[in-house]
């Protein structure tokens, strides 16, 4: 009779510590976690790029491919340059 006394002891112990291994790991998977609305408010300070002809820094581009087949990011006062050297527009 004790034998099967201490048996449920053991396996209630058991049970118990694999529970909080599983909670354990689990809290460690969710602070791992990159909360995306911080990540969108660093990348929108940070819009700003130079325009591949002028070098100028705009806040909006407008790209296209080269006779390369590179990316060209061009700024609204660079833009009829780009389309006279029949760039294909991404």
């Amino acid at each position: 009779m004790r034998w099967i006394i201490v048996g449920v002891i053991l396996i209630a112990v058991a049970t118990l510590i694999y529970r909080m291994q599983v909670k354990k790991k689990a809290t460690s998977r969710a602070q791992r976690v990159v909360q995306m609305s911080a990540h969108r408010k660093k990348a929108t300070k940070l819009r700003n790029q130079p325009c591949s002809f002028c070098r100028k820094k705009s806040a909006k581009l407008s790209y296209y491919s080269d006779e390369n087949g590179s990316v060209v990011g061009v700024c609204q006062t660079c833009k009829p340059h780009a389309e006279r050297r029949a760039l294909m527009r991404l």
